[in-house]
């Protein structure tokens, strides 16, 4: 029960850091902010992080191992590749409209990678492994005359900027309206369909 009880204070310092830190960035935020959000006392985000570069590493890296299980399950190329893609963009799609905190602080990071090269690095290496889990797909699809032949790799790597960008410029309020329907949309156009 006491482990219980720790583990949820360390999430709710987390959750509460990444909050802050997309709100205000990595210089704008203090300690003090994020004990204050997750309702604990200055002293207790020391328990659980020993300083602040150390909860900002842990805010960028730790939910990114979610964001990786969710963008890099990606099926094996069936005989209908563009329904899976189709359902793929649906999926992320979703997902992202989900994390618009996560993404700005994600945002910032990418912004600045020579200041935060040790957050930036991961985050690089997981572009490659989202081109690398998406190729087979545009491949199996491009092979049945289904889309355009474009470099899979530049297809993936336009349809994450997309992705990002989506999340970055639009907020949460967006979510519920229907634009994000055609997000999805105009992603799918980024595979080059033939119609």
């Amino acid at each position: 029960m006491a482990i219980q009880k720790s583990q949820e204070k360390r999430e709710r310092i987390l959750q509460a850091a990444i909050q802050t830190f997309s709100e205000n960035g990595y210089s704008n935020a203090t300690i003090k902010q994020i004990a204050k959000e997750a309702g604990v006392s200055f002293g207790t985000v020391f328990t659980y992080f020993e300083n602040k570069n150390d909860l900002f590493q842990a805010a960028v890296l730790e939910p990114l191992e979610e964001v990786k299980a969710v963008m890099l399950d990606v099926p094996e190329p069936s005989e209908q590749p563009i329904e899976q893609i189709k359902m793929l963009i649906k999926k992320h799609f979703q997902y992202f409209a989900e994390q618009t905190t996560y993404m700005r602080m994600i945002q910032y990071v990418i912004g600045q990678p020579e200041r935060f090269q040790k957050q930036f690095l991961p985050l690089d290496q997981f572009t490659i492994e989202l081109r690398d889990a998406l190729r087979p797909l545009i491949v199996k699809a491009q092979e049945k005359g289904e889309i355009i032949n474009l470099e899979p790799n530049d297809v993936s790597d336009t349809y994450l900027a997309f992705i990002n960008g989506v999340s970055l410029t639009f907020t949460d309020t967006v979510k519920n309206s229907g634009r994000w329907d055609t997000f999805t949309q105009h992603a799918f156009l980024l595979f080059g369909p033939k119609q």
